[in-house]
């Protein structure tokens, strides 16, 4: 059930009364014998979203943070009134069911801000790494407290589950605004920490070697056309690391990128990717394509000189066509039109340049966001072509258990729309210790050293994030 928003004055006025919201949400719930969700969207004055994400972790919620700084994108998720988990090969399937039958009960005055928001591992199944037990094979949460800012204005969003016999004014109360919001504001993020020391790296070059020389060797038989082999670097800190300030300097140095955190069980997945899997608002569609990679110039012409190498290097073009050709594939399908430009273009951080190629398309029919990350993920940007092949390669050759590590984070509305982002340039930050991931792509000719140089270059943000580079 979808409730018309109220004019802002006539929300303001109603702020901390019984509103028709409630009085609807428990009109709902009565009639169907069942808890119902409610979700209540106001406007909010702008917040600064860091400030808000130390305050709720200092508070002791697990928090979601997403952001597209150049954007003006951000949403920050408290808590969770329910939670979708699903596991197994299914997951993506029965997590859109969970959110479709849920959202179906919801009472609303703003759908759009009615989200799920967490990720889904890269593989499901198997037994996980200790460090990775808090995050299982997904995990979509409704967050008590959502604050979301973009070009329309910020909104605070809260969400609570309405249970039959419920009066509308125990309701408003528990919709009010927590008192940690209004509490004083922590410390700022410090500029930096103590410098991280390297622990352990079990792919070291003479490991990676070896593991890159035998997927050549399967690729050169026809077995597989590409594998995304990756490395996990384990670092210790001095003390407990700071996630408010690593999201800082992640913010401050990528805008370009999306910054999240993703924390579930003493453990928080953080980092800035370049990389959208899919956005979907309306009918429209839109994917990246990025694969092919190489460093940055220290000067504007010799930048300038390896962005044109690397537009004409056959062994990185090869590379990323087979990441536009399966995308595409995929696409085609569900849309009535589909824009794939005949040429990458560079994608230039501050380490690194990549190509990248942005597919756009019209959704001929119904297709939620959930339904095309299931059928996109893994890309072979992150895992290889073809799909099964490859990652039964990885699972033999790479020493360490993925996670949410190259998975889908993202959040999803009450209209199917949203948008989901591919976990790389990333860390699992847990205490002292810190588990950084890079990838690189092994194809025909691919050379290991060359390769494990590329994935050092893509620890760097990581790494400069927690001072340690």
């Amino acid at each position: 059930m979808i409730i018309p928003r109220a004019p802002a004055a006539e929300e303001q006025r109603s702020a901390d009364a019984p509103s028709g919201l409630a009085a609807a949400a428990c009109a709902e719930a009565t009639r169907r014998r069942e808890p119902v969700l409610l979700s209540d969207s106001r406007p909010s004055q702008i917040l600064d979203a860091l400030q808000l994400y130390r305050r709720a972790r200092r508070a002791g919620h697990a928090v979601v943070y997403w952001e597209q700084p150049s954007r003006g994108a951000v949403l920050v998720a408290v808590g969770g009134v329910r939670s979708l988990t699903p596991r197994g090969e299914q997951r993506f399937a029965q997590a859109a069911d969970a959110w479709r039958a849920l959202v179906a009960g919801a009472v609303a005055n703003c759908p759009e801000d009615l989200v799920a928001i967490g990720g889904f591992a890269f593989e499901a199944g198997g037994t996980r790494a200790a460090h990775w037990s808090a995050f299982g094979d997904a995990a979509l949460v409704v967050p008590e407290l959502l604050y979301r800012c973009d070009g329309g204005g910020a909104r605070l969003v809260r969400n609570v589950t309405v249970r039959p016999g419920e009066s509308p004014g125990d309701v408003a109360v528990r919709a009010a605004p927590p008192p940690w919001l209004r509490a004083a504001s922590p410390p700022e993020p410090s500029p930096g920490q103590p410098a991280c020391a390297v622990r352990q790296d079990p792919s070291a070059p003479d490991r990676w070697d070896a593991a890159v020389r035998a997927l050549t060797a399967e690729i050169d038989a026809g077995r597989v056309e590409k594998v995304v082999l990756a490395r996990e670097v384990v670092l210790d800190a001095p003390g407990e690391i700071d996630e408010a300030a690593a999201l800082a300097r992640l913010r401050a140095g990528y805008p370009d990128c999306t910054v999240f955190a993703v924390h579930r069980g003493g453990a928080t997945l953080i980092g800035a990717t370049p990389e959208r899997l899919v956005r979907v608002d309306g009918r429209r569609v839109r994917v990246s394509c990025l694969a092919g990679s190489a460093r940055r110039g220290a000067a504007p012409e010799d930048d300038a000189a390896i962005g044109a190498a690397l537009l004409a290097d056959g062994k990185e073009r090869r590379e990323h066509q087979l990441v536009v050709r399966m995308i595409a594939g995929a696409l085609t399908p569900l849309c009535r039109d589909i824009d794939v430009p005949p040429e990458p273009v560079l994608m230039r951080m501050p380490n690194v340049q990549h190509l990248s190629t942005p597919v756009e398309g019209t959704l001929a029919g119904d297709v939620g966001v959930l339904a095309l990350v299931e059928r996109l993920h893994p890309t072979p940007a992150v895992g290889g072509l073809p799909r099964g092949a490859a990652l039964r390669l990885l699972r033999r050759w790479e020493s360490f258990d993925r996670g949410w590590y190259a998975g889908p984070v993202g959040w999803v509305d009450a209209r199917g729309d949203g948008e989901f982002a591919v976990a790389i340039r990333s860390a699992l930050l847990r205490g002292r210790e810190a588990r950084l991931f890079a990838g690189c792509g092994i194809v025909a000719g691919s050379d290991p050293r060359r390769e494990y140089e590329e994935s050092s270059l893509k620890l760097r943000p990581m790494l400069w994030a927690l001072n340690q580079a």
